[in-house]
């Protein structure tokens, strides 16, 4: 069986990828989400047979936030909290959307009254393994984002819904990308703001809740209809290996459409005892950024020394998986022969400027991504590591 997902959530994990989105039907290109008996959009989140269940760098190239993506032969394996989770065969990028407000609030929760059950900024354990949900999108309006100085410095996301406030760690990559770069984007009074929350793992005794994507709605350029088959690697998993630890399948496919809601068990946390001024002022107000398809991407302080320029812009940063690997491939191999320290000297003369002309246009994204994304997967099929790297 396959399923089709609008993806809206996209992090690392594990040296791999968390994927999640909400279950849509595509009829003449049209989306239309799918939901439960109780109107709850469906979420499903494509696990693989490890223990930690996350989807190999290989297995989800090109795949971004807003990705209509086509999961292939799924087997349903959610458990508890993790009822969104699905074995599946093989991935496939369709299109990349740039929705609207008005299109994106018919993917929000809004059956949930509290975020997991509770007010606070986290769940008990028993609290985590009586749920029967982990993820879930709201629409906000008035948000703020600021930095959290009192332990390390850690972006955080303050909001209210449905008349409580909440304080919550962002783990969006892309987003912590553009924060890097652009310490403007701290600041009160944002505009409207979808934003995907999960439940984290284990840690202290409680399991946090995290801003796992932040998504502003597109007023230009709008793409909400599946028009084109976007052309894009897929990657078959041959000879799954079994979980090394045991993973029953209890209930049949259908079974996510009968699931009944669950309020998790309410508890109040301790509150915390130390405050701060956190906030890095911007006295001019900035109530939207661009969206992620439309932002240049352009490289971070570090790109300077490293020189990896495309891939840079097409990523994002110069510290993600995806470059690691070609800053690799270009260290242990391309600078051991002529012809690869010839390449490697042009390519340090061209792209700067290919990036400098081309870098903020899509088509440049269009372009390049898919031939990247390409290579990056031959290169880690033939040992090239996407873990942290420093240059040689």
């Amino acid at each position: 069986m396959d399923k089709f997902i609008l993806c809206l959530a996209n992090s690392y994990k594990h040296g791999g990828r968390c994927i999640a989105g909400v279950e849509v039907d595509l009829n003449c290109g049209v989306l239309s989400v799918k939901r439960t008996q109780y109107g709850i959009p469906i979420w499903i989140r494509p696990i693989s047979h490890s223990i930690a269940g996350e989807v190999p760098m290989c297995e989800a190239r090109g795949i971004d936030v807003l990705s209509v993506v086509k999961v292939c032969g799924v087997s349903y394996a959610g458990q508890g909290s993790h009822s969104e989770d699905y074995y599946y065969q093989r991935l496939e990028l369709i299109q990349l959307l740039n929705p609207s407000d008005s299109f994106l609030k018919k993917f929000i929760d809004s059956w949930h009254t509290t975020i997991f059950g509770n007010r606070g900024r986290a769940l008990t354990p028993e609290a985590f393994e009586d749920g029967d949900y982990s993820v879930m999108l709201i629409r906000t309006v008035g948000s703020e984002i600021y930095l959290d100085m009192r332990y390390t410095p850690k972006p955080r996301i303050k909001f209210a819904h449905n008349g409580n406030t909440y304080d919550l760690p962002i783990t969006d990559p892309v987003f912590l990308d553009r924060l890097n770069r652009d310490a403007s984007l701290y600041h009160s009074d944002y505009g409207v703001l979808y934003i995907v929350l999960s439940l984290g793992v284990l840690h202290g005794g409680w399991h946090s809740k995290l801003a796992a994507s932040i998504i502003t709605p597109s007023v230009n350029n709008i793409r909400e209809k599946v028009s084109v088959r976007v052309s894009a690697p897929t990657y078959t998993r041959m000879n799954h290996s079994q979980p090394t630890q045991s993973n029953s399948i209890s209930t049949a496919d259908k079974l996510i459409t009968q699931i009944k809601p669950f309020s998790y068990t309410q508890k109040t946390l301790v509150e915390q005892t130390r405050k701060s001024n956190i906030i890095v002022p911007n006295t001019t107000k900035n109530t939207s950024y661009r969206s992620k398809e439309n932002q240049p991407m352009k490289p971070s302080a570090s790109s300077n020394s490293g020189g990896c320029y495309i891939a840079t812009s097409i990523y994002g940063s110069y510290d993600c998986p995806e470059v690691w690997t070609l800053r690799r491939f270009r260290d242990e191999t391309l600078l051991h022969s002529y012809v690869g320290r010839l390449f490697v000297k042009v390519y340090y003369i061209i792209s700067p400027k290919l990036v400098k002309y081309f870098g903020r246009y899509l088509l440049f994204r269009y372009v390049f991504k898919p031939l990247l994304d390409r290579l990056v997967c031959k290169l880690n099929h033939k040992g090239y590591q996407s873990t942290s790297y420093v240059d040689k």
